[in-house]
């Protein structure tokens, strides 16, 4: 792959591109949980895009969180932070960062900005990826620390890249996929002026849906122990004296 001009990307946007590390790819059919399904590619419109009210709770209760703005860059704590979060996965669990990820990501396919998301402690418990086009974002990817599953994190960060791309005056948001099976992807559906394509090279609009309980299906991997809790918290603890 080599950096694409922002329009260019943006044409790919459009016509139901995704993409990891060094890899543009299209794909309509999936698999799930060994359940064959479908792939249903997303974006907002973000003329005249409003939060839904539990979105701005969402913002509100994690107002306390820093946020710092850069351009994409992996570093040993994003490593440790993506090992955390790929154990909540006992399903085709991710094996490296270094598969959404790689040193050019900065650059391509276009501009990569992330966002690092920062405790009152200062400690480091999201960051989230996403690419620049001339008229639209694309959100890659986000990690983010399970035992603050009560912020709603992957929430929070879609939510803040969203709102720098209406700064930047964006039309759309490319969220990603969904299935048209139950799937922890669901909460991407909880969003106004969605769009679908429809693989001919039409987009859509498709009616803001409450989120599916998917996990009523399939068996969940148990939380950690206390015992495994406090030495993962000893474990940062070294690392951010480290950092």
């Amino acid at each position: 792959m080599q950096a694409l001009h922002t329009m260019v990307f943006d044409r790919f946007c459009e016509d139901g591109w995704t993409y990891w590390a060094d890899l543009l790819f299209r794909r309509n059919y999936w698999e799930w949980r060994g359940q064959p399904c479908r792939v249903i590619l997303l974006r907002i419109r973000l003329k005249d895009f409003q939060f839904s009210k539990s979105q701005r709770k969402c913002l509100r209760r994690n107002e306390d969180l820093l946020l710092f703005k850069h351009p994409i860059r992996i570093l040993p704590v994003h490593e440790w932070l993506f090992e955390r979060h790929a154990r909540r996965f006992s399903h085709n669990r991710p094996m490296s960062i270094y598969g959404f990820f790689s040193a050019f990501s900065s650059i391509m396919p276009c501009y990569g900005v992330q966002f690092d998301v920062l405790n009152p402690q200062r400690q480091l418990i999201a960051s989230s990826f996403f690419h620049i086009g001339k008229k639209s974002v694309a959100g890659n990817y986000c990690i983010h620390e399970p035992n603050e599953w009560k912020r709603g994190l992957g929430t929070y960060t879609m939510l803040k890249e969203i709102e720098f791309a209406m700064e930047q005056g964006r039309e759309y948001y490319y969220p990603g996929f969904v299935y048209d099976v139950p799937s922890e992807f669901d909460y991407k559906l909880n969003f106004n002026n969605l769009e679908y394509f429809d693989w001919w090279g039409n987009w859509y609009p498709i009616d803001r849906l409450p989120v599916r309980d998917w996990r009523v299906e399939y068996e969940i991997e148990e939380q950690l122990t206390a015992e495994e809790l406090a030495e993962y918290e000893a474990q940062r603890n070294r690392k951010d004296v480290q950092e």
